[in-house]
């Protein structure tokens, strides 16, 4: 079986044309088109709907293309077994990662990991989370460093690495810091109290929206939402201009003398995964990765129950 037409095959099912999947693999449309024409007449049945807009696969065609994706695997699976054998392994991850808690992972642990594996590179991809679980499903990303709410979909494996508090950042200025102290430990606060205050949050659709939108549903309000971002360290420095108030994971909250930080009735949080596919064989570059990022998580937990929020790494 030639491994190429079935990453054809899988390009046009992704991209919903044989144009765009020409494109992607850098071949002539006439090409693929005559290499899609020889597989349909072979296996004697079409495996894509044609239509002006798009081409959608045929029940033939999903069951050709979910057999595709696990082919690859299997075969990915053997070169990784093998290229464990050797003294010097060598290939490449791609890693999904968020944009901000990912960076942070990453530069912690990239020149350990750099030190064991020298001949393993990583090929980095920052998005969302839905993003990376959808490219995770497909067989284009090997690992995805994500954060969520419920525990990943049954069709992954997992590793669980921590869970991270959401807390409430207000401006210094703002009344309900009166009653707080430099340096103790957050207390809880009701969210009620601030429905006529200014907010920022990360943007809408985002898997931290997902955990903090509720708790303005329970709390009987809809919140004054000023600024969107996909950046928790911009929703921190909003808060430290004494602009806004904001919802934000512990690892990105600091102590200073702009703002107080609460914890919120019901204590909402968030779990990190490391997540990768069933289909998937670990390699020794793989398992390292992991574990490195599973240490990385413990310093993160034995810092909070500490310092409560913050980061050991500046």
């Amino acid at each position: 079986m030639d491994f190429k037409i079935l990453e054809y095959m899988i390009a046009i099912a992704e991209t919903g044309s044989v144009t765009k999947a020409a494109k992607r693999l850098y071949i002539s449309q006439s090409g693929l088109n005559q290499q899609l024409i020889k597989t349909e007449t072979d296996l004697g049945t079409p495996l894509f709907y044609r239509s002006k807009k798009e081409m959608r696969p045929t029940p033939a065609g999903k069951i050709y293309i979910d057999n595709a994706r696990k082919i690859l695997q299997i075969a990915k699976n053997c070169v990784t077994q093998i290229y464990d054998l050797s003294e010097d392994p060598q290939g490449t991850i791609t890693y999904g990662q968020p944009f901000e808690h990912g960076a942070d992972l990453f530069l912690q642990i990239s020149r350990e990991f750099s030190s064991q594996f020298p001949h393993v590179s990583v090929t980095l991809m920052e998005q969302t989370v839905r993003e990376m679980q959808d490219k995770i499903a497909a067989n284009q990303m090997d690992l995805a460093f994500v954060m969520m709410k419920n525990p990943p979909s049954s069709q992954f494996n997992y590793v669980k690495l921590v869970t991270e508090r959401l807390v409430l950042g207000v401006p210094i200025k703002h009344p309900a810091a009166a009653d707080t102290t430099p340096n103790t430990p957050l207390h809880t606060i009701d969210l009620r109290l601030f429905k006529n205050d200014k907010f920022a949050f990360m943007f809408a659709g985002s898997t931290m929206r997902a955990v903090i939108d509720p708790l303005f549903e329970k709390a009987g309000f809809v919140p004054n939402i000023r600024y969107e971002t996909h950046m928790n360290n911009l929703l921190y420095r909003l808060v430290r201009q004494g602009l806004c108030c904001t919802i934000i994971p512990q690892s990105y909250a600091r102590r200073n003398s702009h703002c107080a930080w609460f914890l919120l009735e019901g204590d909402p949080s968030w779990e990190w995964y490391i997540i990768y596919s069933k289909f998937r064989t670990l390699s020794a570059a793989d398992r390292y990765l992991i574990e490195l990022s599973q240490k990385y998580a413990q310093q993160m937990k034995d810092y909070w129950q500490i310092h409560g929020i913050g980061s050991p790494v500046v």
